[in-house]
This record gives structure tokens, sequence and C-alpha cells, in this order.
């Protein structure tokens, strides 16, 4: 196992009979066991994978969280009192934003292919049925650890070594609403840096403005952007970023003015050397899509010129050959019956 477990606790959050919202708070460490390890590695590996998460960096170290933390780090004070005061703090921010977030909150520091981390997620308490020796239904009680709605992890390597970076704290916000990002954001003390969505839109762009210096045609145009969008598609399913250099690497060689994708982009666009990779701006890749006025149209960019065809004089787009549910819909809505072809 690539983790080393230095400690963590669970304390539970729930609702008072008052509706407000309450902290109960375990007074020691669980042991680390096997099966705490395994769930430790697993809600790593889980975060790694969501590429909808935002970065920031304390920029005020006199703050709350970032000033509880470095007593922590320096021995000052001890991991469950600490964990106490952030879990403290966690009630106090969704009480003051008027919210009721509950969970099992766990807070974790370990150690994981030679960077120490701080987790600190708000996880969901479930029942299940389950069946006992006796063959007796029976409730279960399980922690959620698929559908993560609150998570932060802060990279404490990165933090100590590149006071410079931008993106050391991460986190994710869970369900949309202005709301609940101000009410993590606050708690976390950070200032958010590090702009994922933009990074990804300057990749696009890069990868267009480079596709035309070197005189790709429609055709290879469009298969660059495909193997753009596969190393990307890989980058995400393996939990890693997208590195600028390495995609370079695996993308073919053009000759032309410019020797390669990497030199182009880091010379023409503030690009980071690595970032996370947005699955919505992704698809930009290989899809044209647009929506308004009542309709929504997306389809594959190979399909422009030969199954789709657009005039911008009539401002007409043309399918040929529509999906056979679509097709079953519209025959069904216009009384139509279905030709023989």
């Amino acid at each position: 196992m690539s983790l080393s477990l230095k400690h963590f606790v669970l304390h539970s959050i729930g609702l008072s009979e008052q509706g407000q919202v309450s902290l109960s708070l375990r007074s020691q460490e669980p042991p680390v066991t096997d099966n705490a390890l395994e769930l430790i590695e697993n809600l790593h590996l889980t975060y790694n994978s969501k590429s909808s998460k935002g970065f920031g960096y304390f920029a005020a170290p006199e703050a709350r969280l970032p000033a509880q933390l470095q007593q922590f780090l320096s021995g000052e004070q001890e991991f469950i009192p600490f964990s106490g005061e952030l879990a403290q703090e966690l009630v106090d921010r969704i009480n003051h934003y008027e919210l009721t977030e509950q969970g099992i909150l766990l807070i974790a520091y370990y150690e994981f292919v030679g960077s120490d981390y701080l987790q600190i997620m708000l996880l969901q308490d479930k029942a299940a049925p389950a069946v006992n020796d006796n063959m007796e239904i029976t409730a279960s009680h399980y922690l959620e650890t698929s559908a993560i709605q609150l998570a932060a992890r802060i990279d404490i390597t990165e933090m100590q070594r590149n006071r410079e970076s931008k993106r050391y704290v991460s986190f994710i916000r869970g369900r949309a609403g202005r709301k609940v990002a101000d009410f993590f954001v606050d708690f976390l003390s950070c200032e958010e840096g590090l702009d994922v969505k933009q990074q990804n839109a300057m990749l696009m762009s890069a990868v267009d403005e480079f596709c035309d210096v070197v005189n790709l045609d429609p055709q290879e145009k469009t298969e660059y952007r495909s193997q753009v969008k596969s190393y990307c598609d890989q980058q995400i399913k393996d939990g890693e970023e997208i590195q600028v250099k390495e995609l370079s690497a695996n993308l073919p060689s053009h000759d032309g003015p410019v020797e390669d994708f990497y030199s182009y982009a880091a010379e023409h666009f503030p690009i980071e050397e690595q970032f996370p990779a947005d699955r919505s701006s992704l698809k930009k890749l290989t899809k044209y899509f647009g929506q308004g006025k009542g309709m929504t149209i997306s389809f594959d960019q190979s399909l422009l010129g030969e199954r789709v065809t657009y005039d911008p004089q009539t401002d007409t787009l043309t399918v040929v050959g529509l999906p056979p549910n679509l097709k079953e819909q519209l025959r069904r809505a216009t009384g139509g019956s279905e030709s023989n072809e």
C-alpha cells in the first residue's frame, strides 16, 4: 500500500432539536487498521478522479485555518484538539450561512507517494438492508464514499516547498450554488488561485492556433484534436493532471516554423506546465454544440461536411441520417409512417 496514515479521526455533524447544526466530537483517534488504510487510500484516489475541483492558497497565514494548521505541523498542538477546532469552525460556518449540511466529518493526515496531505471530507452516513448470520433482515450503516459533496485537501509538501504556489489547497464544493461555494471557501480561509476552466480554455485555443500555424487540413485538424482529447481523457481516468510537455510528446510532429506543440503553447499562452483536466471544456475538442431558443444541438466534428452540412447564407444546418431514437420521436409526433429505405 502506497499510503502511510499518520493521524485520522471521525466527528459527527447533525441537527439539534432547535434546528441548528451541531457537533459531536470523538475524544481520541481510532486505531489504524487495514480497513482504515483502505478507506483513506480509496478516498484519496476518488478525490483525485474528481475533475471539478477548485484550487487556491493561503493568502493570509494568520487566518484561522492556516494558523491552526501551522500550530499542528509545528508540534504546538496535538491532532485531536486540532481536528476539533477545524470541526467547530466548519459547523460555525454552516450555521453562519444558514445551511443544513450534515454527515460524518473525516480529517486525515497522511503520506502518499512521497507527499504529505491533510484531507477534510464531509461524508454521508447511509443505511441499507442487510442479512445477519440468522438470515434476519437488519439495518447496515456505511459511508457513502463515491458521491463526495464537500471535501478539501491541502498538499502540505507543496505548501512548504513552494511558497509561491497558488494551488496547494484544492476543494470540491458539492452541490451547485453560490452560497455553498462561499461557505466552503470561507471555511478554508483560502483565496482561489488556479483557474482550471481558464487553463483548459487556453489549451483549446493553443491547439486550434497550432493546427493553423502548421497548416493542417480539416481532416488532419480533426484527428489532431482527437488525439489531444484521448490523452486528456486518459489523464482523467488515471487521476492525473494534464502535463503540456507530456501531451506534446504524444502528438505527431510537423514540419514548419514551429518545432512542437509545447514550444508554441509556452511561447504564446500563459499556460501552466500542468493542470487538472475539465471534462466540460474537453468536449469542445471533438464536438460542436450549442443551445438557445429551445434547441440543443451537438455532433462530432468529424461529421461536418459529411452527414452534417452548414449553409451560412441561409443559416441552415442539414443533417443526413438522424439518430433512430430521434427519428422515432419525430415520426410519432407528426403521425408519419416509417419509410421503406
